[in-house]
């Protein structure tokens, strides 16, 4: 019996992920109905995430180690892309383990206020109130404020942190959002053809005549800012570019020996989708999430820089938000945390190059 549904649905694998999904799907709804609190919201998408990594990224990958070593050969010749993979690691663990290591980013302490990053020391003019005259202050960095803080009196280091881990939730909850519904609208799209392309696809043009970002903020400015609505805005209105590609792909891959010695058995629609089209675009989707996830943390930051992000967390956006107004008194308040955009956006896209050469095969990294 489980054989049967297993092979309606490409496989024992996917029936397990889906059964698992809508467990998950029961929890919420116990969740909205009958129980006061579950999971958070973001609880829901790291289940998601984590559930996706298990089975259809390491199992995968400890299946066809061979493979794996092969394409991971090919990856380590492009040695930026090894320093961004490095780069994004120690991000992770930075946001893993930063706070607990790390003073509270919200805790404001005005007398401790633009102290500059050890190392640096500024001068300031300070007004004394008993001899109503202002005296000149020798202000030097500090370990105890390593990074420095900004005109609140907040620990740098700590907002640095902070900023890491929303950029890295945004970033790949949003990214795989958008590459979920993507990748299964645009397979669809080839695999049924006629009037369901059509229809899909002059949806998919209508969402990519809207500017990206202006309909980002129309939509966030209507119902509110928060990191999950950030999250589901960013993912849902992110797909379309993926649907093509992969659309593109699908196309050419239906028409196929295999493809159609698998109808000509009798295989399910279903079957064909999951197990045969999915899988041999895969490539083309890692290579495609590697390259989106920058430029959903540069909408994010953007969003949280004009003051459309979520309030209660503390973003790279509303640090350099808060620096630009202090550049000529406090510049690493504006500075470190650009820097930090900077080099997790190139690292993302070093590594979105070096898997991109690895896959073509007409590469010769």
């Amino acid at each position: 019996m489980l054989t049967k549904i297993g092979n309606k649905v490409g496989g024992l694998r996917n029936l397990l992920f889906l059964c698992a999904l809508m467990l998950l799907a029961l929890v919420l709804v116990l969740d909205i109905y009958a129980v006061d609190r579950i999971l958070e919201p973001l609880g829901y998408f790291y289940i998601v995430f984590a559930l996706l990594a298990i089975f259809y990224g390491i199992y995968p990958l400890y299946l066809s180690r061979r493979l794996t070593r092969y394409y991971w050969d090919r990856t380590k010749r492009h040695r930026l892309a090894v320093f961004g993979l490095v780069f994004i690691f120690f991000l992770v663990a930075v946001a893993i383990a930063g706070p607990f290591l790390t003073q509270d980013p919200t805790k404001v302490r005005f007398q401790e206020k633009n102290v500059p990053p050890v190392g640096f020391s500024i001068t300031q003019s300070v007004y004394d109130v008993k001899t109503d005259t202002f005296s000149t202050v020798h202000i030097p960095g500090t370990w105890r404020h390593a990074l420095g803080t900004d005109d609140k009196g907040r620990d740098m280091l700590a907002m640095l942190v902070s900023g890491a881990r929303v950029s890295l939730q945004v970033g790949l909850l949003a990214t795989l959002i958008a590459i979920l519904i993507g990748t299964v609208l645009g397979v669809l799209s080839a695999y049924l053809g006629g009037w369901v392309d059509n229809a899909l696809m002059r949806f998919t043009d209508v969402m990519m005549t809207f500017p990206f970002f202006l309909l980002l903020v129309f939509i966030i400015f209507i119902f509110g800012p928060s990191l999950t609505f950030v999250i589901l805005a960013i993912g849902l209105t992110g797909w379309t570019g993926t649907a093509r590609l992969v659309r593109s792909e699908a196309l050419s891959l239906r028409t196929r020996e295999f493809v159609m010695a698998s109808r000509s058995l009798g295989a399910s629609d279903s079957r064909i989708v999951f197990r045969h089209l999915i899988p041999n675009v895969l490539s083309s989707v890692i290579v495609i999430t590697t390259l989106s996830i920058p430029g959903v943390i540069l909408a994010e930051s953007a969003l949280s820089f004009i003051g459309l992000g979520d309030p209660t967390v503390t973003s790279w956006g509303v640090v350099l938000n808060a620096g630009q107004r202090t550049l000529d008194t406090a510049w690493w308040v504006a500075v470190e945390p650009g820097v930090m955009l900077f080099l997790t956006v190139l690292a993302f896209n070093f590594l979105g190059d070096g898997i991109r050469d690895a896959f073509d095969p007409r590469s010769q990294v």
